[in-house]
């Protein structure tokens, strides 16, 4: 999982970088592919989350006038999602560490 994270990150950060005006078919190709690994891994509001991001994207190509927010709300809770997955990944390792210290004192 931690694996698919980074891979989420690194396409938001490429998004970023490309800017979502160039994001483009490849973009949404990308985080649809994203979104299908999420939805097989349980990670349901990711996949949800990256289909919003990738619709907002697809959507933003057909128009005549340009409308960032949709994609850029979406991007930013897609972001705030992995930091909060991040966190729970962080408490989980902790947890089971303190676990192993318990029962090796025991």
């Amino acid at each position: 999982m931690t694996e698919l994270l980074k891979e989420m990150e690194r396409a938001l950060a490429d998004l970023l970088q490309s800017g979502l005006a160039t994001g483009g078919p490849a973009a949404v190709s990308r985080l649809e592919k994203l979104k299908v690994r999420c939805g097989d891994v349980g990670l349901h509001t990711g996949a949800a989350l990256l289909g919003e991001l990738a619709a907002a994207l697809s959507a933003r190509s057909h128009r005549v006038e340009k409308d960032d927010q949709p994609a850029a709300a979406a991007f930013f809770r897609t972001v705030r999602y992995i930091e909060l997955c991040r966190e729970k990944l962080q408490e989980t390792e902790i947890w089971r560490r303190w676990q192993e210290i318990e029962n090796q004192d025991e």
